[in-house]
């Protein structure tokens, strides 16, 4: 995953600025990553009564509470990044139909 490059104030609404970016959980150590949906994070974040859009990211790494797969440690930080898969030209497409 291309991680994008968000200051330390960045919270999980910001996703709506970068149409087509997942939330990365990264393990600090090794580095092991998952994506995952920013809409689904703040619905859960919501159920919990924990947070909602402007809940910064490192929050987020914060409640994540299972270990790493690859290392099996709990130190994680939370990003939004860009799937592999999504292509400079799908990224402006959906930019251009999030802004029309």
């Amino acid at each position: 995953m291309r991680v994008i490059p968000l200051g330390p104030e960045a919270s999980v609404g910001d996703f709506a600025r970068y149409p087509g970016c997942r939330l990365a959980v990264t393990c600090a150590m090794c580095g092991w990553t998952k994506g995952y949906s920013p809409e689904r994070i703040i619905h859960r974040l919501r159920e919990l009564k924990a947070g909602g859009y402007t809940t910064p990211l490192a929050v987020v790494a914060r409640r994540v509470q299972w270990p790493c797969p690859g290392c099996h440690r709990l130190k994680w930080r939370a990003n939004l990044a860009w799937p592999p898969e999504l292509t400079e030209a799908e990224a402006k497409r959906l930019a251009a139909r999030a802004r029309n």
